[in-house]
């Protein structure tokens, strides 16, 4: 923030090193280039800094490791979605992201594919603009209104990340049909909601299976038409139905993000019923107590968030070199405050090392699922936390 209070772009060179050091490390866990990734923040877009920035104390720079952090599992469903239903990023033509803001999936997709295969369309003009010029890729200007909206590709894959989440009563059969119809004959649709299990306490489900909030992040669109919205199962297939009659499609609980879920529908004639989408393990560090022996002890959580699958191993590296694997040792209840209905119980883990001064620490959570999650610190000194209520104040030392 500037001393007038308002927004500026986000550098990410100008946040603190050691998140800098996490934030390089993470994105080579993806094959991906932190200098192309770790281009500015640009000031006026709203998810970051009037939705990820409040949320973690207005940090900059935890606030620039949640962004990566989000990215990834973001771009974690989108890989799934691509090799289970289109065989895989080499055989794909071309995609829509919508919805898609000031880019954050871009980042990375145009890292995994020609750029001519990417459109991305928003009903922020300037932020789709600003997408062509920075990454070259094509956009496309959304309208309030789905009827307002002409778009005449046929993508393999349309995904929509948290638009339907925010999406009233009827607009969400509208915009469903609207962006159904942008597939070719083999794509899909991938969009997320947020399934009744997380409605905010105090609200009951509207018996038409949506509940919509008139409150978002967002300071500049009408609240009739985005806010937040909360459905059951039931609504969504009977939209999908009506939409694409005995389409095939499939839920994954908890597939995006923190806590949405993720809906995959196929173009008349695909058959998804062999597809699988898992979420990476995700977790923290807590407390870091330096011992009479010159070891620190080490103590955080973890949560598995794919249902019937498992955190299997807790692997532990200290600048990249692998020194002890450990298993959880309890369950966290405590936890499930910040994940209400999570299919899985969260745990939590220990260990002890020596390391070196400034050494970082990086944890790899890994899942029966065959996904891995990642969390980091530093060796010594106020170290850096990686999610949720944790990540907002040092580890304590």
């Amino acid at each position: 923030m500037t001393d007038d209070g308002q927004s500026r772009d986000l550098a990410f060179d100008a946040i603190d090193p050691r998140y800098q050091a996490f934030i390089g490390d993470y994105l080579r866990r993806y094959d991906l280039d932190a200098a192309r990734f770790c281009r500015p923040l640009p000031a006026d877009d709203e998810m970051f800094f009037k939705a990820i920035l409040p949320n973690y104390e207005n940090d900059l720079s935890i606030a620039a490791f949640k962004f990566v952090e989000s990215t990834l599992r973001h771009y974690e469903a989108y890989r799934q979605v691509v090799e289970g239903a289109l065989g895989g990023f080499a055989n794909l033509g071309t995609v829509l992201d919508f919805a898609s803001g000031w880019g954050r999936l871009t980042r990375v997709l145009e890292q995994k594919l020609d750029r001519r295969q990417i459109f991305v369309g928003d009903i922020y003009h300037d932020a789709v603009a600003w997408q062509e010029k920075t990454f070259g890729v094509t956009g496309v200007s959304s309208a309030p209104d789905p009827d307002d909206f002409e778009h005449a590709c046929g993508h393999d894959l349309v995904f929509v990340g948290s638009m339907f989440s925010h999406l009233p009563d009827g607009l969400f059969q509208r915009w469903l049909a609207k962006l159904h119809g942008f597939l070719g004959h083999r794509g899909v649709l991938a969009f997320s909601v947020h399934d009744q299990a997380i409605l905010p306490a105090g609200h009951a489900m509207d018996p038409s299976g949506l509940t919509y909030l008139r409150f978002s992040e967002s300071g500049s669109l009408d609240l009739e038409i985005y806010g937040m919205s909360y459905v059951t199962e039931a609504y969504v297939v009977a939209a999908i139905q009506a939409v694409s009659p005995g389409a095939s499609w499939r839920r994954f609980p908890k597939g995006l993000y923190e806590n949405q879920d993720l809906y995959v529908v196929g173009a008349p004639g695909v058959d998804l019923s062999g597809l699988k989408v898992a979420s990476p393990p995700m977790g923290g560090f807590e407390t870091a107590t330096l011992l009479p022996t010159g070891e620190t002890e080490y103590v955080g959580w973890a949560l598995e968030r794919t249902p019937g699958c498992a955190i299997d191993l807790v692997g532990v590296h200290v600048d990249d070199r692998p020194v002890v694997s450990i298993l959880p040792d309890r369950e966290r209840p405590d936890v499930l405050a910040a994940f209400p209905g999570a299919p899985n119980a969260p745990v939590g883990w220990r260990f002890r090392l020596q390391a070196p001064a400034g050494a970082m620490v990086r944890l790899h959570l890994q899942s029966s699922s065959g996904l891995t999650g990642y969390a980091y610190a530093q060796a010594t000194g106020p170290a850096a936390l990686t999610y949720s209520g944790w990540s907002r104040r040092a580890l304590r030392v």
